[in-house]
């Protein structure tokens, strides 16, 4: 059965048929326009008699007899246009709402006191064949938002007017760079050796060279290159990209303002960037002063400074320098902090600091950071621990970062060697050794101050997410069953075709594993664009029905299929002994004691009724912080993990056997999950859901597990299911 949209769409392409029937062309290449809407209204005194010509599209067409009243809508906003008589248009039944038209006549206004144009001739640019969402409600879904951008800018003035202010903001900062004396250069996006940041790249390969390259995460190293060669004041707007999760302040790709000034150092800096804040504020949006959360702030005002080592000592009585990582690590869980992944002393003392940063207001500069977490930034004379660095802080949030440039080519190198250590030991966030940046410090660079301001400044000043001040943010690719069929495209591989001897292309079971377990397996999915909480009143009372409808007697629960699948594998690898059940298991024990599901948050039970009601254990992680492939393999002696309810990591043993990334462990014993490294919170926007096949156990009941976690997911959180992969 055809869809409403689908009914609408055939109507309009008999329409277009009708037009070309009649000599029309609905796509003609030129068009005619002598002003904007919004002029005709603002000069109507000017204009009224005369004769313009006006282009846009039609958002609104009324009928009454022998005349008629359209709203034709440009970027500057919307006119009338007064239809009657003889305007050189056949038949206004073929025109519809969203498409283009050039209407041509004189301003008026009617007796109703509106600004018109009475059209004398209308001449349509292009058919428009779908109808906007607006027919039938609003975008409400934000991952769709985000994926037709442009709807959602027809549909939401106040969305494009945001976009033009962003605009302005950029224009603005490029004026101020250049009145003082800035010239933009540009920069390589794909590089050799990647650097200026700790960040995750991108990672791509060059053909032409036959060689990995990066993508940028930064323009620093390259800019710094260009003062060694003689440029002074220069500066880059333009495009970083940094491989790491999506949040309300960041994104994989974004823009960044950095410019590097040669003989200044920190200080001349911080004035020139309280400048540009104050000049961005008052060009773009009028004012100096605004409210962001419980803080207020006056960029236009006193300017604080905050010692970094003095104010951690105040506030959280720690020094950095001496005290243990141990009492750091107290004062971090006293205030509800801790850490996933590999942790260090300089990710310690960074997040005392966010501790405090969090309650601070300014605008405030934050001066005289350790050396030992800016591998960049000159040490400052009178103290080599410290460094000539300021980072602006606005309303608990670090704005800006910059500092006096290191240009000692020994030092430079040593912190290199230090940075690219901890990314050989495993920090894949660390930098890499430019030892090229290095030859070209012997070379000689002057002394430099450099500084970097993203457009997060803008998305906080407007206070947007990241995602809502970007034009096109990345999402999952998804193309929908119903555009599949207007358009002939092959469908998607569904769950049952691709359980049958299906083989992931990326995921894998470790060729050791299948040797002590023939027939092991797994299936998976992908949930993208979900809206997780901590809690649905709803989903608790379909909790309260599933286990109603599941019953388990305590002493039974051995005997289920799956149950016994999973125990054999305990058996066999040890784990038995150490007191581990499978996950499955110990969740239908608890609930059969009467004590519930775990209540971890809505996207983790709902995928949890699934295993109630099958048995089948089902895993679910935040598929941003997964390095594909995915692989089951025997661990090995020495690795850790973070596992729920314990304080330290577990130290595993020799042949468990678990799921893991090409980076960490991801679950023990198929299912005890790293709480650290890849759980789903209230954050999470995209998860990628396991089931854990067993010898013993059919890829139909472990796929029909997965396909019911997945919807369970859907209907509690959105979200659009991909595919289901089966791996052997």
């Amino acid at each position: 059965m055809a869809s409403r949209l689908e009914e609408i769409r055939n109507q309009r392409l008999a329409k277009l048929k009708r037009l070309r029937e009649l000599g029309l062309d609905p796509y003609p290449a030129k068009a005619h326009k002598d002003l904007a809407n919004g002029e005709v209204a603002a000069r109507f005194i000017e204009l009224e008699g005369k004769e313009v010509s006006l282009a846009g599209r039609l958002r609104a067409i009324r009928s009454h007899g022998k005349i008629a009243f359209a709203d034709l809508e440009d970027q500057s906003g919307r006119i009338q246009l007064f239809l009657r008589g003889d305007y050189g248009f056949p038949d206004l039944s073929l025109l519809d709402v969203g498409d283009f038209v050039e209407a041509k006549g004189v301003v008026i206004k009617t007796k109703t006191g509106a600004i018109s144009l009475d059209v004398k001739t209308l001449r349509l640019l292009t058919k428009s064949l779908r109808p906007l969402p607006e027919a039938w409600g609003t975008l409400k879904d934000p991952d769709l938002m985000f994926r037709r951008r442009y709807l959602d800018l027809i549909l939401s003035p106040e969305h494009r007017d945001l976009f033009v202010r962003k605009s302005k903001f950029w224009a603005v900062a490029r004026l101020f760079m250049a009145k003082n004396g800035f010239m933009e250069v540009e920069t390589p996006v794909l590089e050799h050796v990647t650097g200026g940041a700790d960040a995750k790249p991108f990672v791509t390969h060059h053909n032409a060279l036959d060689e990995t390259f990066y993508l940028r995460i930064s323009t620093e190293l390259y800019e710094k290159r260009l003062i060694g060669g003689g440029f002074e004041k220069i500066y880059t707007l333009a495009p970083n990209f940094r491989n790491e999760g999506i949040d309300d302040e960041h994104l994989q790709e974004y823009y960044q303002l950095e410019w590097y000034w040669a003989y200044a150092n920190y200080r001349d800096n911080m004035e020139l960037t309280r400048n540009l804040f104050i000049e961005l504020a008052t060009q773009v949006y009028g004012t100096t002063k605004f409210t962001r959360g419980k803080h207020t702030f006056d960029l236009g005002g006193v300017w604080e400074e905050l010692d970094y080592t003095t104010i951690i000592l105040d506030r959280l009585g720690v020094d950095i320098f001496h005290d243990p990582d141990k009492k750091m690590v107290e004062v971090l869980l006293k205030h509800g902090v801790r850490l996933d992944g590999g942790v260090n002393r300089a990710r310690l003392v960074d997040n005392l600091w966010k501790i405090i940063r969090a309650d601070v207001a300014g605008p405030a500069f934050l001066v005289h950071t350790p050396k030992f977490i800016s591998p960049l930034a000159k040490s400052m004379p009178d103290n080599p621990e410290l460094t000539e660095r300021f980072q602006i802080i606005l309303a608990g949030s670090e704005l800006s970062n910059g500092y006096s440039e290191l240009n000692d080519p020994a030092d430079q190198l040593a912190r290199f060697r230090e940075q690219q250590n901890a990314r050989d030991a495993g920090d894949d966030e660390a930098q890499m050794l430019d030892i090229d940046y290095v030859e070209m410090l012997e070379y000689g660079m002057p002394p430099t101050s450099g500084l970097g301001v993203s457009e997060r400044l803008f998305w906080f000043l407007e206070d947007v997410t990241a995602r809502e001040g970007t034009l096109f943010p990345q999402t999952r690719r998804h193309v929908s069953d119903l555009t599949r069929r207007i358009y002939g495209l092959p469908e998607e591989i569904s769950a049952k075709k691709s359980s049958k001897n299906s083989q992931s292309a990326k995921n894998i079971v470790d060729s050791a594993v299948k040797k002590v377990f023939p027939g092991m397996f797994f299936a998976y999915t992908t949930i993208s664009g979900i809206e997780n909480k901590k809690s649905l009143p709803k989903l608790k009372e379909r909790t309260k029905e599933v286990i109603a409808k599941n019953k388990h007697e305590l002493d039974k629960i051995g005997e289920l299929k799956p149950i016994k699948s999973y125990r054999e594998i305990y058996k066999k690898t040890g784990a038995w002994k150490l007191a581990r059940r499978p996950s499955p298991e110990a969740l239908l024990r608890r609930i059969a004691q009467g004590k519930g599901i775990y209540n971890v948050n809505a996207a983790v039970d709902a995928y949890n009724l699934a295993v109630i009601e099958t048995g089948v254990s089902l895993g679910g992680f935040n598929s941003n912080k997964i390095v594909v492939p995915v692989v089951i393999r025997f661990t090995k002696a020495g690795e850790t993990m973070h596992l729920l309810g314990d304080e330290q990591p577990t130290e595993v043993l020799d042949g468990e056997v678990a799921y893991a990334d090409s980076k960490k462990l991801l679950t023990l014993d198929l299912n005890y999950r790293d709480i650290n490294e890849t759980k789903i919170t209230e954050t999470t926007k995209d998860i990628m859901l396991f089931a854990d096949g067993a010898p013993g156990l059919s890829e139909e009941d472990v796929v029909a597990a997965l396909e019911k976690g997945a919807k369970y997911i859907q209907e509690f959180c959105g979200g659009s299911i991909g595919k289901i992969e089966v791996v052997r």
